[in-house]
């Protein structure tokens, strides 16, 4: 009844602590392991820099404030992405407020994200997409609001959330070009003030640990995001894009499934009338830019589902405020799709624990295709790993190395007392952060060696370890709903290999 008579402020605070809630006893309960992403983020927060290979330094410090408030736990790192997954609810009635006016549409339209799949999914797994959401959103927000008004405190506020965003995922760099080619269409007389230029001087400050950092490591953060962008590829065949196209729509319609009703309504309820508002066309132009962009990125390489999806929450707003608006939320039938699709979600986000109390119900999505494969018992794998190699080195130290930095971070965090892991490049591969630590060959040379990868070793690498190095070999397999998903290939090797031309098999590009 509260919720019926009043939508303040303390309704939407008591809306996101309700559901903070439920998403920290999903986080507490540890039916799912930490994935590889946050346990490689963790781990940084234990090497603090200024900036990291792939990504700036945001998420590590984030990371070293609530191990040292709660300890190691994987709870203690994914409270994070439920805390800034409730602050972009709230930031989002915010917006709303501003911009439309009403405290109740507000309020559903921030409830409304909870029909989504990928705001469930940014808040409650600790990656750099919740935090780049939250800072894009506030950008787009700020930059608006500057624009509409020219007040140095809104020009301030757009550098502050930019320089946020920017020590959060480079992607937020994009907002840049965006907002110049803007400007030069909209509000040219803009750019002959100061303001845009004070909110860039205030993003570039405060990104500019990074710029130091980069250019003290050789760049190496650069030619991450080129690489990501495809440099180093050639041009592909126009069949396999077409492919990569078709995936990338497929992918963001599958990721936007909840709204697609919009699309069979259109005409019905006029919708196009409620997206030619002056905020309603900015949105839609910065999604349209940032499509733009990594649909050209197909053109040399595969777009990832999620790359997209820091855009997505002003997009989100727009939306939702057009199916209020319209009356289009009356309609028994888009009712009953939200039911749907919201069970839907809830099947999903449930399925580690349908896998563990109802087993049948939980084999509606094949284990194959459940995003949650990759996420099962990395701790029971470690534990394996340490406990089996424990008895063959009769207690003589070893190291445990990977060509995969994805296994070599999940097991610095689930290894016992958090032990010192390596990524070993004896395979042609990307560089990452790793690489930078560097091994340290001398103190460790005299030491067992403990390889660990989801791929046999083949002909050249025993060759260049020597097969008679090899004293003990194994195969892990790792089960979910009855089907094993991964297998992962331990070799204990006597003692630690050198390979003189390790550098050369890592590539920056």
């Amino acid at each position: 009844m509260y919720f019926k008579k009043n939508y303040g402020w303390k309704s939407i605070i008591l809306l996101y602590l309700g559901v903070s809630f439920f998403r920290f006893l999903f986080v507490i309960s540890e039916w799912v392991d930490l994935d590889a992403e946050e346990t490689q983020y963790w781990l940084w927060s234990k090497h603090l820099d200024l900036s990291y290979y792939s990504k700036p330094p945001l998420i590590a410090y984030l990371n070293k404030i609530t191990s040292f408030i709660f300890g190691d736990y994987p709870w203690a790192v994914r409270i994070n992405a439920i805390f800034y997954g409730a602050i972009i609810g709230l930031a989002t009635y915010h917006i709303v407020l501003k911009i439309y006016n009403s405290k109740k549409m507000a309020f559903f339209i921030s409830a409304g994200l909870l029909f989504l799949p990928s705001y469930h999914y940014i808040s409650l797994f600790f990656t750099t997409d919740v935090l780049v959401s939250l800072f894009w959103l506030l950008t787009c927000y700020y930059f608006w609001i500057a624009i509409q008004h020219n007040k140095l405190k809104y020009w301030i506020f757009t550098g502050i959330a930019m320089g946020l965003g920017m020590l959060s995922k480079y992607a937020i760099l994009f907002f840049i070009p965006f907002s110049l080619f803007y400007l030069l269409i909209k509000k040219r007389e803009l750019l002959k003030q100061k303001g845009y230029y004070i909110s860039l001087a205030i993003a570039f400050l405060m990104f500019s640990p990074v710029i130091y950092w980069n250019i003290k490591n050789g760049m190496v953060g650069m030619f991450h995001v080129t690489t990501l962008a495809g440099s180093g590829h050639d041009i592909i065949h126009w069949e396999r894009l077409l492919s990569r196209q078709a995936e990338l729509i497929g992918g963001q319609l599958l990721l936007n499934v909840p709204l697609l009703f919009i699309i069979v309504f259109w005409d019905k309820y006029k919708i196009k009338s409620y997206l030619k508002g002056d905020f309603e066309q900015y949105i839609i132009a910065t999604t349209i830019f940032i499509y733009i962009i990594f649909s050209l990125v197909t053109i040399i390489r595969r777009v990832y589902i999620n790359w997209l999806l820091f855009s997505y929450i002003p997009l989100y707003i727009v939306l939702l405020t057009t199916v209020w608006r319209s009356g289009l939320i009356k309609e028994k039938s888009v009712k009953k799709y939200l039911a749907i699709t919201s069970g839907l979600i809830l099947l999903l986000i449930f399925q580690p624990i349908l896998n563990i109390y109802a087993k049948p119900v939980s084999k509606i999505i094949p284990a194959q295709i459940d995003p949650f494969r990759n996420l099962v018992n990395w701790e029971e794998f470690a534990t394996y790993v340490y406990t089996e190699m424990d008895k063959q080195c009769n207690g003589e130290e070893y190291v445990v190395l990977s060509n995969r930095y994805q296994v070599a971070s999940e097991f610095a965090y689930y290894g016992p007392n958090l032990p010192a892991t390596y990524c070993y490049p004896y395979k042609k591969r990307r560089m990452n952060q790793f690489d930078l630590w560097g091994i340290p060959y001398n103190q460790i040379k005299d030491k067992k060696a403990v390889f660990v990868d989801n791929i046999p070793m083949d002909d050249d690498m025993i060759s260049k370890i020597g097969s008679e190095n090899i004293i003990y070999k194994t195969v892990y397999s790792i089960e979910y709903k009855g089907v094993i998903v991964r297998n992962y290939y331990i070799y204990l090797i006597n003692k630690m290999p050198e390979f003189p031309n390790a550098k050369k098999v890592i590539s920056k590009f």
